[in-house]
């Protein structure tokens, strides 16, 4: 997607299977640059983890938290490509519903204030980049799951400070990887009472 004059507000990409190369995001963060000095963030670093291990599910009528309040029965009533796959286990070659791929960010976001990554504030952030990988899926309406985190990177630019967060999910023991999120939250730098403004 592009505006008027030719400036992309949007890519994205998608693949099947480990020879695919290296994915959209992949290369943005190949090509990100240490950041000079972090006000916002300067408490966090590459490596670091949540603070513990995160128990979540996804159920048809569950509401998913202040950021996303709406449930996933919600989320079907208006979902731009339905499948049965989604409400009927009957219909899904799984035997179960499985969880949309656009949901799977709401199941990984859902518990993140767990974490408890030191993110100065208050201040305005946003969802800048995201990819979802799925390692050993569909992932199930109904299912535990567990979450582990990890800070992946940092940047920061003329207008941001971005901490990129490596999400994986694991069957409920712990013992299997099924899927994976990486989220790059953005925070404005301007909306943070610690910056001076530029003069």
């Amino acid at each position: 997607a592009e505006k008027a004059d030719g400036t992309p507000v949007l890519e994205a990409s998608a693949s099947i299977g480990p020879d695919a190369g290296p994915s959209l995001l992949d290369q943005r963060m190949a090509a990100l640059r240490p950041p000079a000095k972090l006000l916002i963030l300067e408490d966090l670093y590459v490596g670091m983890t949540g603070k513990a291990d995160e128990r979540v599910r996804m159920d048809p009528d569950q509401h998913m938290g202040a950021l996303y309040p709406f449930s996933l029965n919600d989320k079907l009533a208006v979902i731009t490509e339905p499948s049965d796959w989604y409400s009927d286990g009957s219909k899904s070659p799984w035997g179960r519903a499985i969880i949309p791929l656009e949901m799977i960010s709401v199941l990984a976001e859902y518990s993140s204030h767990q974490a408890g990554f030191p993110v100065k504030g208050p201040a305005v952030g946003l969802f800048a980049d995201q990819e979802i990988r799925l390692i050993n899926g569909p992932l199930f309406v109904g299912q535990d799951y567990l979450i582990r985190r990890e800070i992946a990177a940092l940047a920061e630019s003329r207008r941001t400070e971005s901490y990129w967060v490596r999400t994986r999910i694991y069957t409920a023991d712990g013992t299997r990887q099924v899927a994976e999120m990486l989220l790059n939250h953005a925070t404005l730098k301007h909306s943070y009472a610690g910056y001076a403004e530029p003069g």
